[in-house]
């Protein structure tokens, strides 16, 4: 009897382990590498592959749209770093598109044209053209989300024209344009010039009742240049605006995006000037009422070094002194800019709304409690920046 039972339990183990039924060979598979997605006119249908061709066919919210995708062809992908002559983009990669009423509907268009199953898991980014973001994300996004094989460490990018020509770019350092992207942001990320923020931390101001939400802004130079060219940030699901590349590092600043590295110009006089690059960024955020509404204050630190300077002496204590004070003159006045340019168009980008909801609950309970009320009390919402800069090192004296 007990040989029995031990003959049952292994048989079944033997079950419990066969766990290959469904296995999909990595040939089999269509690596898709980025994504883009584009407005499609009306006129211009997809192929009735889901639907009858009809003409009064709904679309998604947003109408029609045109999904690209760049896959990566068997074999070419190289696996270390280049050693010069190597294959060209257009032979590493593969483009194709296809035009759907819905986002599922243009992907079920888009395998059609594939003898392999189309694979997400290996996605580096999705970029959206400008039209597509301001009219409106909210199902692109739930179609991203419910989808199982996309990872939340994805970039989401806007492009400022055709999010189609960021995949046919071909970059000489890089023969996997997806690749070379995804691999600038994150280095921009390390050097401190740019912002934490994959498809994972966008949905997170999203869902917040007191932030919105922001995404890299990138142009095509030239057809093979890729430029990060500031960040666009939204007003709930729809993008309102763009801030520009210099701005980044005073966004980065309040938000306190460490370590430093971006860098910026100090007018001193007419023909005087250095160059201040941060090193280091502390942010201090202190919310109070004043005569019944909220106040922002925040102190803002810097520490940096001097890497060049211009017809001006930096061998003193008071010259350092001087060039720190026409720093932070230059701080507080391009902090009020920036934050006023997002108040007017309802977009609290930097999670001051966070604190007030932390830090003064009963007021928002009482006065905010929506996301939408609190984006129409951060058109007024009075904030005040008082910066200091710290310069550290001033780099080597000529003689």
């Amino acid at each position: 009897m007990k040989h029995a039972m031990k003959c049952l339990v292994l048989v079944g183990l033997v079950f419990l382990m066969a766990g290959c039924w469904d296995r999909l060979e990595i040939e089999e598979r269509a690596m898709v590498l980025g994504l883009s997605i584009d407005l499609q006119e009306k006129e211009s249908s997809d192929d009735p592959i889901n639907h009858p061709d009809v003409d009064d066919m709904p679309t998604s919210e947003i109408g029609m749209v045109k999904i690209t995708a760049q896959l990566a062809v068997p074999g070419q992908i190289p696996l270390g770093p280049s050693q010069g002559g190597g294959s060209k983009s257009k032979d590493t990669v593969l483009v194709v598109a296809a035009v759907g009423h819905t986002m599922d509907d243009a992907m079920s268009n888009l395998q059609q044209q594939l003898g392999s199953t189309l694979f997400l898991g290996q996605l580096k980014i999705i970029i959206l053209s400008r039209e597509v973001a301001e009219k409106g994300i909210r199902e692109i996004s739930d179609f991203i989300k419910r989808h199982p094989e996309i990872r939340r460490d994805t970039w989401l990018l806007v492009n400022g024209k055709k999010a189609e020509e960021t995949l046919r770019v071909a970059p000489k350092l890089e023969r996997v344009p997806t690749l070379y992207l995804s691999g600038m942001l994150d280095n921009a990320i390390k050097m401190g010039k740019f912002p934490k923020d994959k498809i994972g931390q966008f949905w997170s101001n999203l869902e917040s009742n007191g932030q919105d939400g922001y995404l890299p802004f990138i142009t095509v130079k030239d057809e093979e240049h890729i430029q990060i060219s500031g960040l666009a940030y939204f007003r709930g699901m729809k993008m309102v605006g763009h801030i520009e590349p210099y701005q980044i590092a005073y966004f980065n600043g309040i938000t306190e995006q460490n370590p430093g590295g971006s860098k910026a110009l100090v007018k001193l006089s007419e023909n005087e000037s250095v160059m201040l690059q941060s090193t280091y960024r502390k942010s201090n955020i202190h919310v109070s009422l004043k005569d019944g509404r909220p106040h922002v204050q925040v102190k803002l630190k810097v520490i940096g070094n001097i890497v060049e300077k211009q017809n001006v002496a930096v061998d003193t204590h008071d010259a350092i002194k001087k060039i720190e004070k026409s720093a932070e003159e230059l701080i507080e006045e391009q902090y009020e800019v920036l934050i006023k340019e997002t108040q007017e168009k309802k977009s609290d980008i930097f999670g001051f709304g966070e604190y007030v909801r932390g830090d003064l609950r009963t007021y928002w309970d009482q006065h905010i409690e929506t996301a939408e009320k609190w984006r129409e009390a951060y058109q007024e919402l009075a904030v005040d920046v008082v910066a200091e800069v710290e310069i550290k090192e001033v780099g080597l004296r000529s003689k």
